[in-house]
């Protein structure tokens, strides 16, 4: 029994040892794993924090906050709605910009601020900003050729100023009093431009129809009795009584024979 149990201690000793190479090794393995994870989670909340994206790569293995302690998206910091990555919407919004409304499209009322814009290499100006109800519906290109030729005939009012910085332009033919735009070359009207945007809209009365038809039916009846009375010939005169000189003393001699 003696040998036995040495031959046993022997073999599991040899065990013993062949068993630790291969432990140290899967140890190795998993220490390694987790350095990896640990290293890809960082880098994951480090883009989050730099772009606000919230996209990840694989699950988080770091601990986090409770959710009571957890900001919350959207808080009041500075005034203004919050985002993700901290920054303020309503300015984000302003940095972005807004693409103006240029839809004419429909049968509303809108109210339509432009200016008129020359674009002649060297001249280029902005006249003054003007503001339009425009109740039609009509493409962009409609509205502009409206008011470029509404601009042009409007100079004749001699009431639009040269632009300052317009130095010997245009010629004197088109300037009044040397300061009053009165036309364009016919060659440089091409330069004309117009920037619009809608405002707002606003929903247009609807006719009222019985009312129109009483009032026009009222119109062609007055217009009926005038036309009536212009035509209808005018009543003649009564008939003048003549007495001749001669049968005026019959019928006095007969006056003075009636008892």
């Amino acid at each position: 029994m003696n040998e036995e149990q040495e031959s046993a201690s022997v073999v599991q000793l040899w065990g013993q040892l062949f068993m630790m190479p291969v432990a140290a090794f899967v140890q190795g393995v998993k220490l390694f794993f987790r350095t990896m994870k640990a290293m890809q989670v960082a880098g994951d909340q480090g883009m989050k924090a730099a772009t606000g994206s919230t996209f990840s790569t694989g699950p988080p293995e770091l601990p986090t906050a409770p959710a009571e302690q957890q900001p919350r998206s959207g808080s009041a910091v500075s005034g203004g709605e919050r985002g993700p990555s901290g920054t303020d919407n309503s300015t984000r919004k302003v940095q972005e910009g807004k693409m103006p409304d240029t839809n004419l499209h429909d049968d509303n009322l809108k109210l339509v601020r432009y200016k008129i814009l020359f674009v002649k290499r060297g001249y280029e100006c902005a006249f003054d900003e003007q503001e339009d109800l425009v109740a039609d519906n009509m493409d962009g290109a409609a509205f502009t050729a409206w008011k470029i030729a509404e601009f042009i005939q409007d100079l004749a009012n001699m009431d639009t100023k040269v632009p300052a910085k317009w130095k010997n332009y245009p010629e004197p033919e088109y300037v009044f009093n040397g300061k009053y735009l009165t036309g364009f070359d016919p060659d440089d009207k091409k330069y004309l431009r117009v920037y619009f945007e809608v405002l707002e809209r606003y929903p247009r009365e609807k006719f009222k129809f019985e009312e129109q038809q009483i009032d026009a039916l009222k119109d062609i009846s007055d217009n009926v009795k005038r036309i009536s009375a212009a035509m209808s010939p005018a009543a003649p005169p009564p008939p003048a009584v003549t007495v001749s000189a001669a049968a005026a003393p019959e019928k006095a001699d007969k006056a003075a024979a009636k008892p």
